[in-house]
């Protein structure tokens, strides 16, 4: 029980959609982490990686998640076990592709512009890290659920 707390709180770090998606596979969860303990900390550890990545400020930070952003939509795509969870890789490969092609522009704005597009850039990036890392979540447990169903 002590990890499935543990997962609890990382995603409550993370954000509301990973939050929902750990409560709608809660009792999935939980038979995982009996049968499978390494998982949660499979999962605690990416989610882990993005707080800590978030915890950076300025230009800095943005890069630092926006590179754990990509490493898990990558892994997403190389995992996807549908179209649908391949198609929505693609686009968000895309979407953070140009979040990190504005970058450069932010760096050589004054302090005020920079502030107040860093903000907007954080804001695009909480909201797409909430898709992604819910993803991320879903498909580990699924992974988790035919490892379990295949011994």
């Amino acid at each position: 029980m002590a990890k499935f707390t543990h997962l609890i709180r990382w995603a409550i770090v993370s954000g509301p959609m990973v939050v929902k998606m750990v409560r709608q596979y809660g009792p999935v969860i939980k038979k995982v982490i009996d049968n499978n303990p390494q998982v949660v900390h499979k999962l605690t550890g990416k989610l882990k990686s993005y707080q800590n990545a978030k915890d950076k400020k300025g230009v800095p930070g943005v890069e630092a998640r926006l590179a754990v952003l990509r490493e898990q939509v990558t892994y997403l795509y190389a995992s996807a076990n549908t179209p649908d969870v391949a198609e929505k890789a693609t686009r968000w490969k895309g979407q953070l592709a140009k979040i990190e092609a504005g970058i450069p522009l932010v760096e050589v704005m004054s302090d005020k512009e920079q502030k107040r597009q860093l903000k907007d850039l954080n804001e695009k990036i909480d909201a797409l890290s909430n898709e992604i890392l819910a993803a991320v979540v879903e498909d580990d447990i699924q992974d988790a659920e035919i490892l379990d169903e295949d011994q």
